[in-house]
């Protein structure tokens, strides 16, 4: 009996000792679950973004990355720096630190994000765009159902063309932006509005309604029609609203071709209605095999072309004239010579030529000015050392209508991250 007694009471203590040893085991489980758990998120926070360079509804590559980011702040940007050497200008010539841009995004969900894109132009700002302008060349909200359908509102870039959208300086081959993206549309062309936009293996569109274009006395540009009646989304006039929008077909073979449309009523200061521009900008780009093949084509019409005339003159010399009809195509063709050597890098041998005419038509009783009509010869390498960095340099020679031709020698250092 005494043998059962101490035998049950040593069994009895183990259990009560075995108690607490059992729940010190769970604790140090949690524990140890807890810190791999902390572990995991210390190395998440010091791993670096890994960034998948590609285009989003046909933005540039580090504009889509705010958009493709699955959480978080995004921070990218771009910039280029210019040599411009014209024997028939004073001074000959020019180093520009032309561009520097930020680009600044939030995922506040998988679905739901902000992206803006902050623009610094020629260095410094000290009043006026000649010597330099801080802008705000897109700032929207976007919210993606499904890959097909999306919607974003804010400022938004037109979509036209190729590089109002595509516009980081490596993604195009020359110095400068093809001439005739910057004389018939108003690059960088953004204005207010809302739209849908969505992508499917054969196609891409995108659709806004936007502010529209405001005439204003004594701010015309000449030359350059549409680029003092868009409003860039400051403290924009919206009594005539605009659509625009676009459609791609993806085709075989990297093939991508398409159009775009711009329509728009034109009011006075007083809200007026004073005329109506539409218009139609078809394009092609090809990138495939070592080739870059771009086109863009522009034909715009306009109604009430005196009446706009009327609004932009402000008595003070030459009387204001804006056009009846604007028209003109760009054509490059490129290749990559480093294609089949063992390489990563790219070096591309490319020629372009534009025809643009701003003023193919004017109203009865206006004169077409001199010199606006003109052609662009544009020879030139473009080396990327790494996708995301091009040296470039390049010739341009511009035949001029009724004006003296100009000759362009160029180079410019251009990044984007």
């Amino acid at each position: 009996m005494v043998k059962k007694g101490l035998l049950s009471g040593l069994i009895a203590s183990g259990v009560l000792f075995a108690q607490p040893s059992e729940e010190l085991k769970v604790i140090k489980e949690e524990v140890e679950v807890l810190k791999e758990e902390l572990r995991k998120l210390k190395l998440e926070m010091s791993m670096p973004q890994i960034t998948t360079y590609e285009s989003y509804t046909g933005l540039g590559p580090a504009a889509s990355k705010a958009l493709l980011n699955p959480k978080g702040v995004s921070i990218g940007g771009y910039g280029e720096v210019w040599f411009v050497h014209n024997p028939d200008s004073k001074p000959k010539t020019k180093f520009d630190a032309y561009r520097f841009i930020i680009y600044l995004g939030y995922a506040f969900t998988e679905r739901l994000k902000f992206n803006s894109e902050i623009e610094i132009e020629h260095a410094y700002v000290e009043g006026g765009e000649d010597s330099g302008e801080v802008a705000l060349e897109f700032a929207f909200l976007d919210y993606r159902f499904a890959d097909s359908f999306g919607i974003r509102g804010g400022m938004v870039l037109v979509p036209v063309g190729i590089t109002n959208e595509y516009h980081e300086p490596p993604t195009y081959l020359s110095v400068k932006q093809p001439y005739l993206e910057k004389v018939l549309f108003p690059f960088t062309w953004r204005e207010n509005g809302v739209g849908v936009y969505g992508e499917t293996d054969l196609l891409e569109y995108r659709a806004y309604v936007i502010n529209g274009m405001k005439a204003k006395k004594g701010s015309y540009k000449v030359g350059s029609p549409l680029k003092k009646l868009h409003q860039k989304g400051g403290q924009a006039a919206a009594d005539q609203l605009a659509f625009t929008g676009r459609l791609d077909v993806k085709l075989p073979l990297n093939l991508k071709v398409g159009a775009s449309t711009f329509i728009t009523g034109v009011q006075d200061e007083q809200g007026n209605k004073v005329g109506t521009i539409s218009l139609f900008s078809p394009h092609l780009w090809w990138q495939y095999a070592g080739f870059d093949v771009r086109f863009v084509g522009a034909y715009a019409s306009v109604n009430d072309a005196d009446k706009i005339s009327a609004t932009l003159d402000d008595s003070s010399g030459t009387p204001e004239v804006f056009p009846e009809r604007m028209q003109g195509f760009y054509l490059q063709v490129a290749y990559n010579v480093f294609r089949f050597m063992d390489t990563e890098q790219e070096l591309y041998v490319f020629a372009k030529y534009e025809d643009i005419d701003p003023y193919a038509s004017t109203p009865s009783g206006y004169t077409k000015p001199s010199g606006v009509s003109f052609k662009v010869y544009n020879v030139g390498l473009s080396y990327k050392p790494h996708p995301l960095i091009a040296l470039k340099t390049d010739y341009v020679r511009l035949n001029k209508e009724d004006a003296e031709d100009e000759s362009l020698y160029n180079a410019a250092i251009t990044w984007m991250f």
